[in-house]
């Protein structure tokens, strides 16, 4: 594996000594099933990782991209330092501290763009190992940005397994709407046929899902399926496998896929259908009152698709240690409603200054700015999340 190294800017909580003393008190302790944890990062999951090891399913971070640019959180570091040995220190504590905490089946998801990202993918095949690298998931985001050279549309998220021979195949469910044939007059419409077995070679005897089916014309098909043998039995009491012309049904049995239903695929790694930038700050706007108080702020529909394609249990417990403005609660609070599902959401912000141009901003740091939307949004889905303080 290629391996590669930095000037290493120490961190306060490096001190084995300190970080043994850290404390987290309750604000507001509800019994709802989320927690928001107002406190740098960093020691935050130094604390965790002594009491939650292995227990997150699932992280999506948006960290400071190192742009050099003034953002509403501290994006670049001192002109004193080497800059990207400086942001690799701090994104490497943190990730190392963050991988403790995933399941063996989790995984992580990183927003960036192309700053550090060929930096960033160095890093984290170092830390997760790069036989656990998923994909470079891009989000195509709007108009994109330019230069006199080129318009740069995607913004990128990096994913990575804790170990991707744990990890469950990810799956995108989509409408179909292509089938233009209906061979056998099917009265329900067109269909197109599917997969529904491994061929012969490729199948496992040993497997669940290795049993016989018998077509109309009576020949047998041995092999894997991809259902239960149970769940084949309704497919072909329903007429949903189609076997080949009659009367000879002498084809490989697939299953028939009608328009307008929704079918299971592989994620593509590029996200086109999800809100722009813009529509993001619009609604993260009107949730607060106030205008431009975050600047860039990720779509919920961008993190409830990153959460739907991961085949996640109905009660995963989801982590985003720079939550920001709030985006991945409201996503967790919005796919529970839509699937009635229970997952858990623990949030991390640090208290950095909010630099806002209104001066009568109610919002004072980042963390309370974040901490209001989740408890509007918490309000507006019938959910409690408490709220916890890092002391120093």
């Amino acid at each position: 594996m290629l391996s590669f190294s930095w000037t290493d800017y120490p961190e306060i909580y490096d001190d084995k000594e300190k970080a043994c003393h850290i404390e987290i008190e309750a604000v507001e302790k509800t019994e709802g099933p989320h927690l928001f944890i107002e406190g740098d990062n960093y020691p935050v999951l130094l604390k965790l990782g002594t009491e939650m090891a292995e227990k997150i399913d699932f992280i999506y971070i948006d960290p400071p991209y190192n742009t050099g640019k003034s953002f509403t959180y501290d994006d670049s570091f001192s002109v004193n330092q080497d800059i990207h040995s400086a942001w690799l220190s701090f994104m490497s504590r943190r990730l190392k501290a963050a991988k403790l905490l995933l399941k063996k089946s989790g995984c992580i998801f990183i927003a960036i763009d192309q700053s550090e990202l060929y930096t960033l993918k160095l890093l984290c095949d170092q830390i997760f190992g790069e036989e656990n690298f998923v994909n470079d998931f891009m989000w195509l985001h709007g108009k994109g940005k330019k230069d006199r050279w080129s318009r740069t549309l995607q913004q990128h998220t990096l994913c990575y397994a804790c170990d991707k021979s744990q990890l469950k195949p990810f799956k995108e469910s989509l409408q179909t709407s292509w089938a233009k044939k209906n061979v056998d007059n099917d009265p329900r419409g067109n269909w197109f046929s599917g997969s529904i077995s491994f061929t012969e070679k490729r199948s496992n005897p040993k497997h669940k899902n290795f049993y016989s089916i018998t077509s109309p014309s009576g020949l047998v098909w041995t092999r894997q399926w991809m259902v239960s043998q149970s769940e084949m039995k309704e497919l072909i009491a329903q007429k949903r496998i189609f076997w080949g012309a009659a009367p000879d049904y002498n084809k490989v049995p697939r299953i028939k896929i009608f328009n307008e239903e929704d079918e299971e695929v592989i994620p593509r790694n590029i996200i086109e259908n999800v809100e722009s930038t813009r529509a993001a700050q619009k609604h993260l706007d009107s949730l607060l009152g106030q205008k431009g108080l975050f600047d860039n702020p990720k779509p919920v529909s961008l993190i409830t698709h990153l959460l739907k394609i991961s085949s996640l249990p109905k009660d995963a417990l989801i982590m985003d240690f720079f939550a920001g403005s709030g985006t991945t609660f409201e996503a967790v609070c919005e796919l529970n409603k839509k699937e009635g599902a229970s997952r858990s959401c623990l949030l991390v912000q640090k208290p950095e200054e909010l630099r806002s141009n209104y001066a009568n901003c109610q919002f004072k740091t980042i963390a309370d700015l974040c901490w209001e939307r989740c408890c509007r949004t918490a309000e507006q889905y019938g959910t409690h999340i408490s709220h916890l303080l890092l002391k120093s």
